[in-house]
């Protein structure tokens, strides 16, 4: 970097004005709340950097923070552009979404090997060289909704995800991946790096967070749900692969027991029976019509009852939370798992806290419902992936009764959740999750 560009002192907009130069950008972000106005954002931090083309803006909004690291610059005509200065008038510098920028992730490359948490794992001697001289031509991964990903090819391929909300504390992302390949597992990809930053509450204590993590990027990925929901499209037999994903979704869960261990506090089935209670009255508020179908509510009823009789469940263990198709790639003839991180909007405690694995389960069976509408499948296409999951997750096991009805609660429980979900956001689809609540509950139909 000459030292022209490095003294020369850049037009950055004053604390006071930055928020109103990148509204119109933010406002149409995916990560950021729709409807927020003005008055209801405030600076937290504005940071600047030793690079002083770059900055870190955190805003605070409804008491969460959101990150966007920004880049300014001359002369620019890529994607990001989040606003422009008012000053030089004769040449206006862009406010540039810095992961959109390449010289940024380079930056924040050579900043997380500097601060020692890149790399996390033995890597060859060129590693770090190859991989800052192959940032120079990083590129944003399209359709992201939580966070930015950007993508590094070259001779160690890499993907950076940025992330747009942020927690106290190590973003499970980080931990979780870390923690597992501390075990030798493989089935994710290699963790790398991340970076950490300290800020201060308004209270002025001192909250770190994690603002992005690296990893490898897998040879020729393909997403799980477009790979399923190709193989609905071709009227393919689900079969092999999903029996695969159940094997491989009960190695993770050995891998995250190892990990992190059991869970110290006991579940119970009257826990899940009123969780459940819960979740019903809760959709009834989303979509009032879910009261035509009194027989539904009757049967969970008697689900809850069914459950509050078994007493205690077994033990707890840290699963991934949020496990769907979505989530998974397939590489190289077999599955990885990715995005460990939750829900961004839930407390940190929450995402982490142990859970029954039949979360998990019940996430990905009701995702096999979702690739079935998706590639125009029926029924029968359904079962036979589901079935092909439970025997690859089970193996020889015969499940007791008990083990069938905490299942079944955990999916009536998710398609609840879908049912609030879609009832919002896409009227359209409510019929998939009301269809599953009668199946699921037999007596409904």
């Amino acid at each position: 970097m000459s030292a022209d560009v490095t003294n020369f002192r850049l037009p950055w907009p004053d604390r006071d004005a930055i928020i109103d130069a990148i509204w119109d950008y933010l406002s149409l972000r995916r990560w950021f709340p729709a409807g927020l106005k003005r008055s209801q954002v405030r600076v937290l931090d504005y940071r600047e950097l030793d690079d002083s083309r770059f900055r870190l803006l955190i805003l605070e909004a409804q008491n969460v923070w959101y990150h966007l690291p920004l880049a300014l610059v001359s002369n620019w005509e890529g994607s990001g552009i989040a606003g422009r200065t008012i000053c030089p008038q004769d040449t206006p510098y862009y406010l540039v979404d810095a992961p959109y920028y390449p010289e940024y992730v380079k930056y924040w490359l050579s900043l997380a090997h500097q601060s020692g948490t890149l790399p996390l794992l033995p890597e060859p001697e060129d590693f770090i060289p190859r991989l800052l001289e192959a940032s120079e031509t990083s590129t944003v991964l399209t359709g992201e909704q939580s966070n930015t990903s950007v993508l590094i090819r070259g001779k160690y391929p890499a993907i950076i995800k940025f992330f747009r909300v942020l927690v106290s504390g190590l973003n499970p992302e980080v931990s979780t991946p870390n923690a597992l390949a501390q075990t030798g597992w493989e089935g994710i990809p290699k963790p790398i790096g991340y970076s950490l930053l300290n800020l201060w509450n308004q209270d002025g204590k001192p909250q770190e967070v994690t603002t992005a993590c690296a990893a490898t990027l897998l040879d020729e990925a393909k997403d799980g749900f477009k790979l399923v929901c190709s193989l609905a499209r071709s009227g393919e037999n689900p079969e092999t692969l999903a029996r695969e994903l159940g094997e491989f979704t009960a190695d993770m869960h050995r891998h995250l027991l190892a990990a992190f261990g059991a869970g110290e506090n006991p579940s119970s089935g009257t826990m899940l029976a009123s969780r459940l209670r819960y979740q019903y009255e809760q959709a009834k508020a989303s979509y009032p019509a879910l009261s035509s179908h009194p027989q539904i509510g009757n049967e969970i009823e008697h689900l809850a009852q069914a459950l509050t009789a078994l007493g205690a469940l077994p033990p707890t263990q840290r699963v991934h939370g949020d496990y769907h198709l979505g989530q998974c790639l397939y590489s190289g003839g077999r599955w990885y798992v990715t995005d460990f991180e939750g829900e961004p909007l839930r407390p940190l405690e929450e995402r982490t806290a142990p859970d029954q694995v039949e979360r998990d389960i019940a996430g990905m069976l009701r995702s096999f419902d979702y690739a079935r509408v998706e590639g125009g499948q029926n029924g029968d296409w359904l079962n036979r992936a589901r079935l092909a999951f439970l025997e690859g997750y089970f193996a020889d096991q015969q499940l007791p009764a008990p083990a069938l009805a905490v299942l079944r609660a955990f999916e009536v429980e998710k398609a609840l959740y879908e049912l609030r979900y879609e009832a919002a956001q896409r009227p359209d689809w409510v019929h998939i999750p009301l269809e599953a609540l009668m199946l699921l509950l037999p007596q409904s139909s």
